[in-house]
């Protein structure tokens, strides 16, 4: 289920939308973990957050990438927010796309009736380029946006697929 709600900007005189996707179909593979939930907005005269922190459950660390991988790998319309999300985690924390406990977890998730197939076509990389301005740039710092390859992020989720036997 996806849920669009509009706000309007403190910042800018402008209507501005926070997308949640949430997925109710399957049951957790790990077990939720306490997380802090933080604000970045910050009051300009304290320098103190403008919201107090939350403790909420979240999904594993292990489960979060494995459903960024099932979502780059079979997504019914490929999103290139999964593609940056798999390199980021690459690049800045050190994950491990090939770890075997990892592709077991994307094979139990891609197994769950409902899936699409495995799709690591070149028409999906084509159909992912026209996003990086359009759905990417948009929503990243200059330098964010800078740092991110599609053709590397893309390569990195067709090894996935490789792991798991599932190329063209």
């Amino acid at each position: 289920m996806t849920i669009d709600t509009a706000y309007r900007s403190l910042l800018e005189d402008r209507e501005e939308t926070i997308r949640m996707e949430i997925g109710l179909r399957e049951p957790l593979l790990t077990p939720a973990v306490p997380s802090e939930a933080r604000t970045l907005l910050l009051d300009p005269i304290s320098g103190l957050p403008l919201a107090p922190v939350l403790t909420v459950l979240c999904l594993s660390r292990m489960e979060t990438m494995a459903e960024k991988l099932r979502a780059a790998l079979s997504r019914r319309e490929a999103a290139i927010r999964d593609y940056y999300d798999i390199d980021h985690a690459v690049r800045r924390l050190s994950l491990d796309v090939l770890e075997p406990g990892l592709v077991g977890l994307v094979r139990e998730k891609l197994a769950v009736t409902g899936n699409d197939p495995v799709d690591v076509s070149s028409a999906r990389l084509a159909a992912l380029r026209p996003q990086l301005d359009s759905e990417l740039k948009a929503v990243l710092r200059a330098r964010d946006f800078a740092e991110f390859d599609l053709d590397r992020a893309f390569a990195t989720v067709a090894e996935v697929a490789a792991a798991l036997g599932r190329t063209p």
